[in-house]
């Protein structure tokens, strides 16, 4: 069965999408934007991207019964390889070492001018 994940800590997609979706044991996030969630933007920077994005993936998956220990996979989203970096210094804070499997893909655009865009899926 497959229940619908909500959570007032992160910002509400703006596409007709679930935040993230619970079933069968896992928990899958949908792609986070780095949206400030007091103002709608997108914050500025690289690294504000990647950990603002990241933040949103923890708290969906706190108010899904999970955590950054049960993530299997991540997907990550950048607009331009020079982000990486910032968004491997995001993933050892997040992970230690002890990192889920990860895919880093460079792409034309995300949109709204954001640099980064994380989804992932993790044990429930």
């Amino acid at each position: 069965m497959r229940e619908l994940i909500v959570t007032a800590n992160a910002p509400a997609s703006t596409s007709p999408v679930s935040v993230a979706t619970r079933g069968n044991g896992l928990v899958f996030v949908s792609g986070q934007m780095p949206r400030d969630p007091s103002s709608g933007h997108i914050v500025e920077g690289g690294e504000a991207q990647a950990r603002l994005s990241m933040q949103h993936c923890l708290e969906i998956l706190r108010a899904a019964g999970s955590g950054p220990s049960k993530v299997m996979m991540t997907w990550v989203y950048v607009t331009d390889l020079s982000v990486k970096h910032a968004v491997n210094t995001v993933f050892r804070e997040t992970f230690g070492d002890q990192p889920p499997a990860r895919n880093l893909v460079e792409v034309r655009d995300i949109g709204e001018g954001a640099l980064v865009e994380i989804s992932l899926i993790a044990l429930a």
